[in-house]
């Protein structure tokens, strides 16, 4: 039991008995040294029955929050039921069943124990999105309902003294936030407000000044929903959980909740479950669609030894995985946490909305007293007070920023902050990585071809032993055409390996020096001599492929001819992000200049250079920057996160690399280049909403500020009007910026 006292329950199940109600069963059970304990089950009230739907009512003060959650998830775990929700405001109880286990659910109802009801903490992992939604939608409707509906009771109801008092009382935590704001030497919105509070209460208009207090609660019951909407709508986007899973334990299989999970134990995932952890399989194998993590489309091959993680789901097969990283920990909840911090990260416009609300504070206190002082009569004076442009200035901003980051989530693309989101909007330069950006995230092998002696498998079995540890697209289609020709490459038959970054790899194998990459790591920096015919042979051969050159003891081996077909989305999103404003879209690419060539032709891209560098590639970002421009850098590799990192707003395609993750400014979570128009549009109409609401804001309040003062409406009228006005501004900054 949580916040209710054992004499409200009590008193609550021992009256109000009715034919419609479940029936109350008081019992007492033996414990040790001859004591008794008293078990209340619960008594709750019929409201609505319908085949497949009961609505229960047990009295308000009965559930606490913690007590609300884990009696929903009690009832959803039984066998049948659908859904279940408990509203603690009313102490209600919503359950969707299959008719047929009705009685199993008025049962369960009926067993628990009101002092010792089940708890699940709001954050934890076991309760779904849907339910968590569900109840903050209800908690603030409950709040919002609350906080008008006593304000409106307090003026009927209560006496004028009484009201004065308990008015005078309500102000005191708003007067004592003015006068700390103060002690720091700081004049901002909270001085403001204690001031139009105290003075409304000075000259004896109490009326005044609950009808601010109540305003100024339910904007921030507003934001606080916002806020808490937010976090809620980017884990029901990102993270996939059932709620509970199968324990191996002694040989035998235990279902346990998922937030009871620990490092080291051992999980049965059967065909079609969702990975709830990270984890390693011991036993077993399967098909796993990791898309939610990849972006991906194919199914991925795990059998013994193999990592898997959390989001990803078995499509088929059978896994024993102990688990490495249990929910919380997981790299999926990783991406979630980074978000929720993100709002430390403010648009400049917010900053700047923040920023002049409080510059604002000081000119409103200066003619208040202005006008106070010239006219002698504060009735005029207090209009500049109780109309201010400050609280809807500071509110406004941060609303429209959190519903775009909110909403941004919904179509799979997560942002760090919202100035990211406002650089999105403002900039007039693309560049784009080449392979796995505007080529499809899974190039294939096309064809082998031999430099010298050795075999072509040969060739595709040593190179594919040395690549199948790098995370590259290019990579990847190495071990996938070794393994697509049966060829075995699973044995390390090479030493430790020394891995340059966008240039290539060195090692020996069997004591033999092997050295394979770009053409300008093995046939420059390695100093492999060059066949005099490798150039036109590569242009007969594979004029549109990327190529991956392999030298064994000093001597040109083989050319692996890697084609990655352009995303079938490429071109049209670039015409859409020109017609968004984008002036300049260049590519930056280590493959050979045939190659991006072709691509740069095809994309009609305005600018393009091969065979870059890292360095180079964060040398020409920094370059469009210092001249004036703004950019979007878009990559997925290790070698794109330098540029990544100085580009004024940096996205990571779904496939990227764990480092172009962990250094861009937004990821994409599916594997389109649409969701870059998406992005474009939702920060445009962000920049376009945020600006307007600032013009409505300063035209409306001045408005009022005028008409105050001029004596043609009444202060009392004007600050209803101003802070009806605020509230109806944040509610229209919650509303979708795209068409669905």
């Amino acid at each position: 039991m949580c916040t209710s006292t054992p004499f409200l329950k009590t008193r609550r199940y021992r009256k109000n008995r009715h034919p419609d109600t479940l029936s109350v069963n008081v019992s007492k059970t033996s414990v040790p040294f001859g004591t008794l304990e008293w078990t209340y089950h619960m008594y709750a009230k019929i409201i609505n029955d319908i085949p497949g739907r009961l609505r229960l009512r047990c009295g308000e003060h009965i559930f606490c929050e913690p007590e609300a959650y884990g009696v929903s998830l009690a009832l959803m775990h039984i066998p049948g039921v659908r859904y279940a929700e408990v509203h603690e405001a009313n102490g209600s109880i919503l359950v969707v069943f299959d008719p047929a286990v009705k009685n199993d659910v008025l049962a369960a109802v009926r067993q628990f124990d009101v002092y010792r009801l089940p708890q699940v903490s709001p954050d934890s992992l076991d309760i779904p999105t849907s339910l968590a939604t569900a109840l903050e939608n209800n908690r603030f409707f409950v709040k919002a309902t609350g906080i008008v509906g006593w304000h409106m009771l307090r003026k009927l109801l209560l006496p004028a003294p009484v009201a004065a008092a308990y008015t005078v009382i309500q102000a005191i935590p708003f007067v004592v936030k003015g006068i700390l704001a103060l002690k720091q030497h700081k004049l901002t919105v909270e001085v403001l407000d204690a001031t139009a509070i105290s003075a409304s209460i000075l000259r004896g208009s109490f009326s005044d000044a609950g009808a601010v207090m109540m305003l100024l609660r339910l904007t921030e019951a507003m934001e606080n929903h916002i806020q808490r909407r937010m976090r809620l709508a980017l884990g029901e986007n990102i993270i996939t959980r059932a709620a509970t899973v199968w324990l191996v334990k002694n040989g035998l299989e235990v279902e346990i909740p998922v937030n009871e999970i620990q490092e080291g134990d051992v999980l049965h995932i059967r065909s079609g479950s969702v990975l709830p952890v990270d984890g390693t399989v011991l036993s077993g194998e399967g098909e796993i669609d990791e898309s939610s993590m990849t972006g991906e489309a194919r199914l991925i091959h795990k059998d013994k030894d193999a990592t898997v993680f959390a989001g990803t789901a078995l499509e088929d097969g059978d896994l024993m995985v102990e688990v490495t990283a249990p929910p919380g920990k997981a790299r999926i909840d990783g991406i979630v946490a980074m978000v929720e911090k993100s709002a430390a990260s403010k648009a400049v416009s917010q900053g700047k909305a923040e920023h002049l609300a409080d510059a604002l504070v000081p000119v409103s206190l200066l003619a208040f007293l202005s006008i106070w002082g010239i006219t002698r009569y504060i009735v005029k004076a207090m209009a500049v007070l109780m109309v201010d442009y400050s609280c809807a200035i500071r509110l406004s901003t941060p609303i429209c920023v959190m519903s775009a980051m909110s909403e941004a989530t919904g179509h799979g693309i997560v942002v760090k902050g919202g100035k990211y989101l406002e650089s999105l909007a403002q900039a007039d330069t693309v560049v784009f990585d080449k392979t796995g950006t505007l080529t499809q995230a899974l190039p294939t092998l096309e064809k082998v071809i031999p430099l010298g002696s050795m075999p072509e498998d040969e060739v595709l079995r040593l190179a594919a032993c040395i690549e199948e540890h790098f995370p590259h697209s290019v990579a990847r289609a190495i071990v996938e055409g070794a393994r697509a020709r049966g060829l075995a490459h699973d044995l390390e038959l090479h030493a430790e390996v020394e891995y340059i970054v966008a240039h290539g790899i060195k090692t020996t194998i069997n004591g033999r020096e092997a050295v394979i990459g770009s053409h300008h790591f093995v046939f420059e920096d390695s100093a492999i001599p060059q066949p005099g015919y490798l150039k036109d042979l590569i242009e007969r051969e594979a004029p549109r492929s990327s190529v991956v050159y392999f030298a064994l003891d000093g001597q040109a081996a083989g050319a692996l001819c890697v084609s990655d077909p352009l995303r079938p989305e490429a071109a049209s999103v670039l015409q859409k992000l020109r017609k968004l404003g984008i002036t300049k879209i260049v590519m930056l690419t280590g493959d050979s200049q045939t190659g991006a060539a072709n691509v740069a032709q095809e994309l009609m891209l305005d600018e393009y250079y091969a065979q870059v560098l890292p360095e180079d590639k964060s040398s020409y970002v920094q370059a469009i920057r210092e001249a004036g421009g703004s950019v979007i850098m878009v990559g997925d590799g290790i070698n794109d996160s330098p540029a990544l990192a100085v580009a004024d707003v940096s996205v990571a395609m779904a496939d990227a690399s764990d480092i172009a993750r962990a250094v861009a400014d937004v990821s994409i979570l599916n594997s389109s280049l649409e969701s870059l128009v998406i992005a474009r549009k939702l920060a445009m109409s962000l920049m376009r909403r945020v600006h307007g609401r600032y013009h409505f804001i300063v035209a409306f309040n001045t408005a009022l500020i005028a008409l105050g003062v001029a004596g043609i409406l009444p202060i009392s009228t004007a600050a209803y009007l101003h802070n009806a006005s605020t509230l109806a501004v944040a509610a229209s900054n919650t509303r979708h910026y795209l068409h669905k």
